[in-house]
């Protein structure tokens, strides 16, 4: 195994992150906050959709479709730039 390989793939992990993070600072504020925290407590802080929803008295389908709303922004924003 070519430890430059896993260089690069670590570069380019890191990358992509700093990219979204940045691209996710850049569309908050298109969105209603309580939308944002629904994606943020379940795509960022990593807790189920059923944890989500239980904490923020909503619908698990609801938690869904905010991290859809969100997640379909991005390209948008990206132009491109995450469609490899």
């Amino acid at each position: 195994e070519d430890p430059a390989d896993d260089l690069a793939r670590a570069w380019e992990r890191e990358h992509d992150l700093y990219v979204t993070r940045k691209l996710l600072d850049r569309i908050k504020g298109d969105f209603e906050p309580r939308t944002w925290e629904l994606f943020g407590r379940f795509v960022l802080d990593g807790l189920s959709a059923d944890e989500v929803a239980a904490e923020c008295g909503v619908s698990a389908n609801a938690v869904y479709i905010a991290k859809s709303r969100v997640l379909a922004r991005l390209p948008e924003e990206a132009g491109g730039l995450l469609g490899r």
